[in-house]
């Protein structure tokens, strides 16, 4: 019991660490955004238009680099959070 509850707390606390610091990033952006005068932006990630008009930023290629870098931390990372990724990765590979 102590291990479920073990994995549970490491889960929620990387969940509150990723979800926090998106927040930021997502507050730091609005703040440029205001003090530049933008009224609005559009995210876009993966389009094939390559002609993307000023307010629209394609976030593919940092998604991509993202990705990379978890999957590295997810290798080196202790038991219960390299478990945790364990069974998301099969989980999705999972056929039914």
């Amino acid at each position: 019991m102590k291990i479920i509850r073990a994995y549970i707390i490491t889960a929620l606390i990387c969940m509150c660490i990723t979800a926090s610091a998106a927040f930021v990033f997502i507050a730091d952006e609005n703040a440029k955004k205001i003090s530049l005068g933008q009224e609005s932006a559009v995210l876009v990630i993966g389009s094939a238009d390559k002609r993307l008009s000023p307010q629209e930023t394609d976030i593919s290629p940092a998604a991509k680099k993202a990705v990379e870098i978890l999957k590295k931390a997810a290798g080196i990372a202790p038991p219960p959070v390299s478990n945790i990724y364990w069974l998301v990765v099969t989980a999705g590979k999972t056929e039914t």
